[in-house]
């Protein structure tokens, strides 16, 4: 049951990038990109690894996690 939820959320948020990057799933008169198969896939993979284990989403994005310091600002 799990993971039919993950796969589902992974799906959502395919969605949802594809809407923020501007991107359609058909074939059509739009000067917007098609979201090809790579594309799709890449995606998808990429999300479901990321509602699978939130953490990766730094790797997948190679952005280091912000150091923490003593001292509040």
């Amino acid at each position: 049951m799990v993971d039919v939820i993950n796969e589902s959320v992974a799906l959502e948020l395919v969605k949802l990038i594809a809407r923020t990057e501007g991107r359609r799933f058909a074939p059509g008169r739009s000067a917007r990109p098609v979201a090809d198969r790579e594309w799709i896939l890449r995606t998808y993979a990429q999300c479901l690894q990321t509602v699978r284990r939130p953490a990766s989403v730094d790797k997948l994005l190679a952005i280091k996690p912000a150091r923490r310091t003593g001292s509040r600002q």
